[in-house]
């Protein structure tokens, strides 16, 4: 496909993941409760939602409870938790007919929402106090830590430290209208192309939390890395900056401590990634190679939603090198159908066998037959296309079960010239005509070895 038709499927399919009205309806009904219930000047929508970049279905809402203004001296989490799960417990009139469970934790308070026992939507309540300005002139908060390094026993351990030593938990500064200010910005500025570049990329996430939740990036650190492409070229298109970040995963993966956080300099909101193994951070670059594999090949009549389904494909590593892809040269493939490109393999004579081209000698499609010592040779050109470019690259891919499974890309021949039949299975030579780094025209040719 062609570029402009690639922006514009991603855009149609963006649509579809926004918030259906439904949610935005019962979101619009809680948050207006909790207005009435803490204050309208007290509550402020924090997280994606107000962003506009969340993606249905919608199961949570962070609101902020302002109490005023920041005093060091008088900062007591726990007692000021403990406060709102009561107030909350004793007063909040739930506008819905689900059942609701109020749920005390560390920094917050979670109303949770059911239907049958089982949890249809939730808020967290996190109390904050006005500190600063941000650079929009607008108020920061100092919020309740969360602690992030500390999980199930050692996270429990770790809590019940504190209480035990009299302590209370940190508080940390905040700046969710900065990030509100930031996002809307950027999405003016684009057009909409922002937001809904974001969406598709945290399809893509929920997909792989989805396949193993061992896996998941944290969606906000994803929408940042969306937000720093546009910011560096506001003109870039949806497909482009999807094509830049699978691009760049591997290195996004292997560097944490990018991206600092609005509030606190010295805090990075991508420094959970110095948790992941190399065993998760491989397997989060297989389910990349997938997606990018898959968009190198996607076709008119295939869908976004194929597109970012998880595939975890592993490169033969058994023989050096791996095998090769255009978008490891960064090379985007923007076919142009109307460009008449044909490749062909030439089996060359031997006494007692089949010989001609691949494609139109039909006991060649049906097998060829290793012939004596495996020597047969297959030397492969293009037919139809040669003076479209001055740059061609060529693949040859043997079987994965075979010895040398191969995938090199070479320029403007296959790697040997001839190739010749020593391996049995099903196999294939691509060339790809490549012009300013695009890929505008491809053809491949199958060869079954018998």
């Amino acid at each position: 496909m062609k570029k402009d038709e690639f922006n514009k499927k991603f855009r149609d399919y963006a649509q579809t993941l926004s918030p259906k009205p439904e949610e935005s309806s019962l979101i619009g009904k809680i948050y207006k409760s909790f207005e009435d219930f803490l204050g309208i000047n007290n509550c402020l929508q924090i997280g994606s939602y107000p962003r506009f970049t969340s993606i249905t279905p919608v199961h949570d809402l962070d609101i902020l409870y302002i109490l005023g203004y920041w005093n060091e001296n008088n900062h007591d989490s726990s007692t000021i938790l403990e406060r709102l799960n009561t107030q909350i417990k004793e007063r909040y009139k739930n506008p819905t007919d689900y059942e609701i469970k109020v749920i005390p934790q560390t920094h917050s308070v979670t109303i949770s929402y059911s239907e049958d026992n089982s949890e249809i939507f939730s808020v967290d309540i996190v109390p904050a106090y006005i500190f600063s300005k941000n650079d929009f002139n607008e108020d920061t908060y100092k919020v309740p830590e969360v602690i992030r390094e500390k999980r199930g026993k050692n996270r429990n351990e770790y809590y019940r430290k504190l209480i035990q030593e009299n302590n209370q938990m940190g508080w940390i500064s905040s700046d969710p209208r900065g990030y509100i200010k930031v996002a809307s910005n950027t999405d003016e500025t684009t057009k909409g192309e922002f937001r809904k570049t974001v969406k598709i990329i945290k399809k893509w996430n929920n997909n792989l939390d989805d396949k193993d939740n061992n896996l998941k990036l944290k969606s906000f650190h994803l929408e940042q890395i969306i937000t720093n492409f546009f910011q560096k070229n506001n003109n870039i298109e949806i497909f482009d900056v999807i094509f830049d970040f699978f691009i760049k995963l591997p290195e996004t993966l292997d560097n944490p401590n990018q991206i600092k956080d609005r509030a606190n300099n010295d805090k990075f909101i991508d420094d959970y990634l110095s948790d992941f193994t190399e065993e998760q951070k491989a397997k989060i670059k297989q389910a990349r190679d997938g997606f990018l594999i898959k968009l190198e090949r996607l076709k008119e009549s295939d869908s976004i939603e194929e597109l970012l389904e998880i595939e975890f494909y592993q490169r033969q590593p058994i023989i050096k090198p791996t095998e090769e892809f255009l978008f490891d040269r960064e090379t985007k493939t923007f076919i142009d159908r109307e460009i008449l490109f044909k490749i062909d393999g030439q089996v060359e004579p031997v006494e007692g066998f089949s010989s001609g081209w691949l494609t139109e000698t039909p006991q060649l499609q049906k097998g060829l037959t290793q012939g004596p010592g495996k020597t047969r040779k297959i030397r492969f050109s293009i037919r139809q296309g040669k003076e479209l470019t001055d740059e061609y690259r060529w693949k040859v891919k043997n079987s994965n079960t075979c010895d040398q499974p191969r995938g090199e890309i070479t320029l403007n021949q296959t790697k040997n010239n001839p190739e010749s039949t020593e391996y049995s299975g099903n196999h294939y030579v691509e060339c790809y005509a490549i012009k300013n780094n695009t890929c505008i025209a491809k053809s491949k040719v199958p060869i079954k070895i018998l």
